[in-house]
């Protein structure tokens, strides 16, 4: 064999050495893209996250009182306790704005009861979503949703006995509905006022009780629907009807933030599972929030509810289709 020419020596190499700076050219490139990638995805999610707004709060209160069994003016020991806690998320972008709550409430007191040593008195679980599309500056064409229900088992004292009156999906309620919805946002004010001429709604019982026996007393299902407007042994109840929410968030001052929320709804005449069944149901909520810092507040709560669709003998004495309820408390509380 003979000796390779030059020229195939030289062009050998010049073809290694090329390949080598490709290489590195390949590699830098690789590595280059990669980090604009990266870059790119970081700002992809700053500019997401730029469209959510997200806060929350939780707190635990609480009531004491202590009276020894012999105390000449009488009495006896209590103890009562609240936790809740609130969650908002909000998207907003160009014209579309969509706006999630999660509300939690669940309180105990020690029940003057033989029968139970704690009851709730207090239990909220609910859901609020709305996807709105702006119509003005304010104004929003928005379709709503609110489930809600509760967490625990609700006990009430009858004829020296304490039963069962409610607890989880025991009632649970699902209402959807379309509507316009105003909202404005400043320093110290956030309202927004939701009205929908057309809904559906649905109220049912997991649990209902359906049959007695000898002795008058349950022999299937827990939890007596008639008190929620279902007729007896029926497990749900859907019609369609006109509806309202306000929400309302005050800070009158630095030791004091008013937040309010208000529903309204009735069914429209004969347009659902019951006939003849017009009734209105109406809540209003308020949460007085008074901060000693950061971290320990005191609350008043009070929750004034009207509701006809009962059965005349669940009326309450005094109240009639009113029904109230008020919490003082304090305790640990925290913003974020």
């Amino acid at each position: 064999m003979g000796l390779p020419h030059y020229s195939s020596i030289k062009n050998s190499k010049f073809i290694t050495k090329t390949n080598k700076i490709m290489k590195k050219l390949i590699l830098s490139a690789i590595v280059l893209s990669m980090a604009a990638t990266s870059v790119m995805a970081e700002d992809a999610a700053e500019d997401a996250n730029k469209h959510w707004t997200k806060s929350g709060n939780a707190s635990l209160q609480f009531t004491q009182g202590y009276i020894s069994k012999n105390w000449y003016k009488g009495g006896v020991s209590s103890f009562a306790l609240l936790g809740t806690a609130d969650y908002t998320f909000n998207y907003k972008y160009e014209k579309f704005a969509w706006d999630n709550a999660i509300e939690a409430k669940l309180g105990f007191v020690n029940a003057s009861s033989q029968y139970r040593t704690f009851i709730t008195n207090n239990d909220i679980l609910k859901w609020t979503t709305k996807l709105g599309y702006q119509a003005t500056e304010h104004w929003y064409y928005t379709v709503q949703g609110i489930a809600q229900t509760q967490f625990c088992t609700g006990w009430q004292e009858v004829d020296n006995d304490v039963v069962e009156i409610s607890k989880f999906l025991n009632p649970g309620t699902i209402n959807l509905s379309v509507g316009m919805d105003w909202k404005k946002e400043t320093e110290k004010i956030k309202a927004s006022l939701y009205m929908s001429p057309f809904g559906y709604n649905l109220k049912f019982v997991s649990d209902p009780r359906r049959a007695y026996d000898s002795d008058g007393v349950w022999h299937k299902g827990r939890i007596d629907g008639t008190q929620f407007g279902l007729h007896p042994g029926d497990f749900n109840l859907y019609d369609f009807g006109v509806g309202a929410k306000a929400t309302l968030e005050y800070k009158v001052c630095k030791y004091l933030t008013w937040t309010s929320q208000a529903t309204y709804y009735s069914p429209l005449w004969d347009c659902g599972k019951y006939k003849n069944n017009v009734y209105t149901e109406v809540d209003w909520e308020n949460t007085f929030d008074m901060p000693l810092n950061k971290y320990f507040s005191t609350k008043l709560y009070t929750h004034l509810r009207f509701d006809d669709a009962v059965a005349p003998e669940k009326k309450g004495e005094g109240w009639g289709y009113f029904q109230f309820t008020e919490l003082l408390s304090f305790g640990l509380s925290y913003k974020w």
